[in-house]
């Protein structure tokens, strides 16, 4: 091999080390956004089953304090 030949290999290898760390870091990224909507999703869905689920156990409860008073 030639010098000439080594310098465009030793340049194509950083070409393909350059290339791959880009696309890597773009993928991570990707996919942390995507960590974080599920997250966020997941958040929302529990404290919308919490609040339903207080919102159950004062009706619950109201039911119960009224209905004994009634049959009094």
């Amino acid at each position: 091999m030639t010098s000439h030949e080594v310098l465009i290999l030793a340049a194509g290898l950083y070409l393909g080390f350059v290339i791959t760390a880009a696309v890597h870091m773009l993928w991570a990224a990707d996919q942390a956004a995507r960590a974080a909507r599920a997250g966020q999703a997941a958040a929302t869905a529990a404290l919308k089953h919490a609040v339903g689920d207080r919102y159950l156990a004062d009706f619950q409860l109201d039911r119960l304090i009224h209905g004994r008073k009634e049959q009094a």
